[in-house]
Parts: C-alpha cells; structure tokens; sequence
C-alpha cells in the first residue's frame, strides 16, 4: 500500500507534541497549518505528549498562546492513563508522586490519596525540579515493597538547543539504586493504547500515531494495526532508522510535508 493509500483510512491523528508540533517555545514550520487541514478535512484528532512535567491544561494553553485554538478535550497527556489506571485497579492505594506540582495536582484532583510517607505505590513524573530527598524516600519506599510505577519511559526531553533527562532517566536512576524497575504508562504502552481506542471509539488500524521518538511514537504500534507516522523533526534522524528494529508506517520530514500529503489524497 503506498503513502496516499495509508493516509486515506486514516480517521484520527493522534499528535506528539515536542518534537512534533513545537520545539520547546518554537512552533515548527507548518505544524499550525497541518492541524487547520485537519479541520478542514474533517479529520478528528487529538494531542497526546507524555511529558508529566506540566499537565494537559497547561499544553492547551500553550497551543492556544502559538496560534491555534485548541479545545480542552483535544488534548490526552500520560499523566491521565496512569491516574485512570490507579482509579481502576489501585483506587484504595497511598500514592506517593515523585514530579512537579501539575502532576501531582491531576492526583489529587482525581481523589487519589496522595501522600508524603508509608505509600503502596511510588509513582514518577518527569521532575524537572528534582530533589535528592525525594529521589531517596521514593527508593526507600521502593524498598520497603512498594509498587514502582513510572509515567512514562522517555528518556530525554527534546528543547530548542538539544535534551534534557526525562522521566525514563530519572527511573533508570531510582532502578540502579533499588534493583527495581518501574511498570511505564505512557507511549508506547497498551495502557496508552486502550485509553486512546476508549476515549476516540476508533479500531487501531483507523488511528495514526504521529512523533519524532521511534521507542515511544513509533514503538507504540508494535504489534497492533496502528498506523504510525515518523517526522524528523525532533529526536529520530533517518541513520537511526537503519540501527532500530522499531519501523515507523511512514516517514515525513515535518508536518508540514504531511500536510502537503493529505491534501493530494482529500
């Protein structure tokens, strides 16, 4: 099947954010007017960003401050898989949240009893204010048997001039300290894939991924029919590609390019 022909059965775009639409306060070159087509077409879509460091209020403003009026419900974010899974399996559970104060207000927002000692469960964001008192209680609660459970796995954050360590970083850390390794909830999880099929109503092979990152945009249609959609406009050069088992559908230089595609086909 060729190009035109994928983008043809595609009846939601699930959006990445860093790396995607923007690069940290740089909106990338066509992002703005690939989700115009969008609506123009008639093609529904959603953002979805693992980054814990914020919440999805924030990101909604954030897109609304580059030009695009983004509504509430467009946007999902990990912060919200996870917290759904703890309210359906763990709804009992103290919760101990090592991140940023947007990820542990979507906690206590969502009546999760969050708390500062004795948890049953460690839970870890991506912490960019990250203290080495808290990196200590979550390993020693880890340690006395509680449950490790990370946001999401990515391990750099993509910004304007390069990375910084991400939550998968701050996992690894917590990981070489306890000998414990954390169950993820972000791309590429199924966690992440059955609350997007739940919350758009589409069957995976209706849906296209699209990122820059292949072991979390990519990785996370591995083994369904998700469609996903590489751009090289974030973390994924094409000489990774030719050193990773993990293939992305298509690939596209920006959005911009995916724009231009999707006109030809609509």
């Amino acid at each position: 099947m060729d190009n035109l022909q994928v983008l043809k059965q595609i009846k939601c775009f699930i959006l990445d954010l860093d790396g995607t639409v923007y690069l940290g306060k740089k909106v990338l070159d066509g992002s703005m007017d690939f989700l115009e087509i969008l609506g123009e077409k008639n093609i529904q879509f959603k953002f979805f960003t693992n980054n814990s460091s914020k919440n999805a209020k924030f990101y909604v403003k954030k897109i609304r401050n580059m030009g695009y009026d983004a509504k509430d419900d467009m946007m999902l974010i990990s912060n919200q898989v996870i917290i759904s899974h703890i309210q359906n399996t763990m709804q009992d559970k103290k919760v101990f949240v090592l991140g940023n104060e947007y990820l542990k207000s979507d906690f206590i927002y969502a009546d999760i009893n969050v708390v500062e000692e004795d948890p049953d469960v460690v839970v870890v964001g991506f912490d960019t204010s990250l203290a080495y008192e808290n990196v200590s209680k979550a390993c020693k609660f880890i340690r006395n048997g509680a449950v490790f459970l990370g946001v999401h796995p990515d391990f750099n954050c993509p910004i304007e001039n390069g990375f910084i360590p991400d939550c998968g970083s701050i996992c690894a850390m917590i990981t070489a300290s306890t000998g414990v390794k954390p169950e993820y909830f972000g791309k590429p999880s199924i966690h992440t894939l059955q609350y997007i099929l739940n919350k758009t109503g589409f069957k995976a092979e209706e849906i296209a991924f699209v990122g820059d990152r292949l072991y979390t945009d990519i990785a996370i249609g591995q083994g369904n029919d998700a469609i996903t959609i590489l751009v090289l406009s974030g973390e994924t050069k094409l000489e990774d590609l030719q050193r990773s088992n993990i293939q992305p559908t298509l690939i596209f230089d920006s959005l911009k390019e995916v724009k231009n595609a999707l006109q030809e086909v609509c």
